[in-house]
């Protein structure tokens, strides 16, 4: 049955259950949680990071318009996860398995690890990034000499305290909570941007009209791909909701909220620092104002929030790789964690920033948009 049928008939009857009913007996999450995963697991570094995206690719007008045109496809994978995944299909690589067959599970298994795997030690670059702004404006830019303030040090001790304890859930569902917390956190960035714009208008501001070579153009697109990309913790997200309803009010009110999240940092930033803005927004601004200082505080939040979430994607793929017997280990769930969140921990001593890290993410997120399930 080709896509276009299967979204006719969701809308012909979108209240038919995502489940068996021997099965409904399971417990369910509200779409509302629901899109507040997606959303916590989309929005973050990306967010941080467009403003410079928009630069790199030629300006606001140029980059709205791809932007566009990420998002419809977005959606459209979004249509075609959320039309075709049941019970059978709890992740994202068994949606693949079912699908495409073992050879593309395998294929997409081994890219849901590198991404993820790649994307956390992104997040405990944010974090140490949000630590350093934070002890420069509490202690002073000499923070540094004290050993016990060290930047690698505060996010060992930190991680371990808020991240780490997350990270054992055997369902996404005991993550709605956190998530939802980390969306309500980045929400301020989100507003806090444009009143700093409309605050404190700038004045000599360089901004680009047209990019430099048309091939600029798509410097944006890792960015915009690494923003929306939450397709992989979609589908176990999808599976935890009732009815397809659900699916189709969290696909709508996720999107939603990214899409005018994004925009409105994007534009706001961009205007605000023109051709000068850094690959991180929140380094662009006065550490020193108040409003800033929180917004650290509150992407802080946010990024502790969203690794646990992503370590599950993480653990589910290396699990298609498992036995039925040892998937469903405590030991080796505990295992993979442990080996996972702290290679991770490790590896972040060694990036300098995230934009590095975004555009190697961004062409492995381009592949669960444009690729897969498609």
């Amino acid at each position: 049955m080709s896509v276009q049928s299967d979204i006719l008939s969701l809308i012909i009857n979108e209240s038919e259950p995502l489940i068996s009913p021997d099965i409904k007996k399971k417990s369910h999450m509200s779409w509302i949680m629901a899109a507040g995963l997606i959303v916590n697991a989309a929005m973050g570094a990306g967010l941080l990071n467009i403003s410079k995206a928009y630069d790199d690719a030629g300006g606001i007008i140029i980059s709205s318009i791809l932007h566009a045109v990420v998002v419809l496809l977005v959606i459209g994978a979004y249509a075609i996860l959320f039309v075709c995944c049941d019970q059978s299909t709890s992740s994202f690589e068994k949606f693949v398995l079912i699908k495409c067959g073992k050879i593309w599970q395998r294929v997409c298994s081994v890219c849901i690890i590198l991404y993820m795997y790649g994307l956390s030690i992104t997040y405990f670059i944010i974090i140490g990034d949000q630590l350093d702004r934070f002890l420069t404006f509490a202690v002073g830019e000499h923070y540094c000499s004290h050993w016990y303030l060290d930047r690698r040090l505060m996010i060992i001790i930190t991680s371990m305290f808020l991240v780490f304890p997350l990270c054992f859930s055997k369902t996404i569902k005991f993550l709605q909570v956190p998530s939802m917390l980390g969306v309500l956190a980045i929400i301020y960035v989100v507003i806090m941007v444009p009143i700093q714009y409309f605050l404190h208008p700038p004045t000599d501001v360089i901004i680009r009209k047209s990019p430099e070579s048309w091939t600029d153009i798509f410097l944006v697109l890792p960015t915009m791909c690494f923003s929306y990309q939450a397709h992989v913790n979609a589908v176990p997200v999808f599976v935890s909701l009732k009815t397809r309803a659900d699916c189709f009010k969290a696909t709508l009110a996720s999107t939603i909220v990214l899409v005018c999240s994004y925009c409105s940092v994007a534009v706001c930033g961009y205007l605000t620092f023109g051709i000068t803005v850094d690959h991180d927004i929140l380094m662009s601004y006065d550490p020193k104002l108040a409003p800033v200082l929180v917004a650290v505080i509150m992407v802080a939040i946010k990024t502790y929030t969203a690794y646990p979430v992503n370590l599950f994607c993480g653990r589910t793929a290396i699990d298609s790789f498992s036995t039925k017997h040892e998937e469903h280990t405590i030991k080796h769930r505990i295992i993979i964690v442990c080996l996972w969140f702290f290679t991770t921990l490790a590896g972040a001593v060694f990036l300098p920033n995230i934009s590095l890290a975004i555009h190697y993410l961004g062409a492995l997120a381009a592949s669960f948009i444009f690729i897969f399930p498609g």
